[in-house]
This record gives C-alpha cells, sequence and structure tokens, in this order.
C-alpha cells in the first residue's frame, strides 16, 4: 500500500471518529463504533489505533496540521489588518465546509479537564495557533499599522472570540449566521487596533 493511500485511510477513520465523538460523546462511543462508521474492516482499524483515546488524540493532531495549511495565507496578507481579517474568514469557511472538527470540539474541551493527554494535546494546539495570531499582530505594530498592544492579550482576545464561531457549530440563531456575526465581531475588534492619523 502507497504512503499516500494509508494518509487517505488514516484520514477517513478519523473523520469517522470525530462524527462519533460528536454523536457519542467520549465516554459512551466504543473502538466498534468507529469501524462501523469508516466502513473499514477491524482490523485495518486496528492496524493504525489502538484504542479510542488513540484515535481520538490523533483527531486532534489532524485537526491541527489542517488548520495550520487553512490559515497560511492569512499570514501573505500585505497588512495585519488584512492578514487577521483573513483568519477569521477561513474560520468561518472551513465551518461552511466542513463542521466535522468544530463539531465535536466541545467534547474535546471537556475530556480535557479529566485527561491529562488531551489537555496537553489540547494546550499545544493553542499555544501555535496564538502564537500565530500574536507574530501577525507583532507585525502589526512595528509597521504602525496597528497601537500599541500587548500582543499576547491582544492575540488570546482575539482567539476568544474566533470561538464564537463554534457555538454555531452547535446551535442555529434565526437572526445571525456565522460569517456576518464573524464579520462584524472583527471589524469592531481590529478597528480598535488600528492607528488612527496623528496618534503615534
Amino acid at each position: 500500500m502507497s504512503e499516500k493511500s494509508q494518509i487517505n485511510k488514516k484520514e477517513e477513520i478519523l473523520f469517522s471518529a470525530a462524527k462519533v465523538l460528536t454523536n457519542k460523546g467520549y465516554y459512551s462511543s466504543t473502538m466498534d463504533d468507529i469501524v462501523v462508521e469508516s466502513k473499514m474492516s477491524k482490523g485495518a482499524v486496528y492496524h493504525y489505533y489502538s484504542s479510542k483515546k488513540d484515535v481520538y488524540l490523533a483527531v486532534i493532531d489532524m485537526w491541527e496540521q489542517r488548520t495550520q495549511l487553512l490559515l497560511a495565507p492569512a499570514a501573505e496578507e500585505e497588512s495585519s489588518y488584512k492578514g487577521l481579517k483573513k483568519l477569521f474568514q477561513l474560520l468561518v469557511k472551513e465551518l461552511k465546509m466542513d463542521g466535522s472538527f468544530f463539531n465535536c470540539l466541545p467534547t474535546l474541551w471537556a475530556i480535557a479537564r479529566h485527561d491529562d493527554d488531551f489537555k496537553k494535546s489540547m494546550q499545544r494546539v493553542y499555544n501555535r495557533f496564538q502564537k500565530f495570531v500574536e507574530l501577525i499582530i507583532i507585525r502589526g505594530i512595528e509597521n504602525k499599522e496597528f497601537v500599541k498592544l500587548d500582543p499576547k492579550i491582544s492575540s488570546l482576545s482575539l482567539i476568544l472570540n474566533f470561538e464564537g464561531i463554534f457555538w454555531f457549530s452547535i446551535f442555529k440563531s434565526k437572526d445571525v449566521d456565522a460569517e456576518s456575526y464573524i464579520d462584524q465581531v472583527s471589524s469592531y475588534i481590529l478597528n480598535a487596533y488600528m492607528l488612527k492619523k496623528g496618534d503615534k
């Protein structure tokens, strides 16, 4: 079996695991549920993952890798404002295209409260994401595009607002969709960051 074929099989298992985790939760789900959802043989699933914990931790790793690729264009924008705005837009786009990870994220947060392995994995993802946002903000300050902010606090503030997108993966609003929400919130926050004419 080629390396590409193996990667595809592993991804199929992980996407299936994310659906199972969303629908059944961690403690009520089993490896058999993941086998059934993946439509693969039990031997094929166990060839790659030895337990449901092993699979669900791999779901976090896969999400981190996909997110890094997804968000990379934001760092290439000509201004920090546009870069951060793009970041919000890319997350909304991902939610609309494939909400599988967004849907199981609250369950992963809950597991992380009681399991150190999940806590470390989720912490690693958030630390890297915060650093990514922080670097864009630092560039904006250095280019005199943003006021002098504390990059760590500002990046955390933005991330907490990114989390608002996840709300839309669980609940529906008859008045506001995820795209409208994130567009207005991001504009409000980023406009507060902008260095106005005459400011130093």
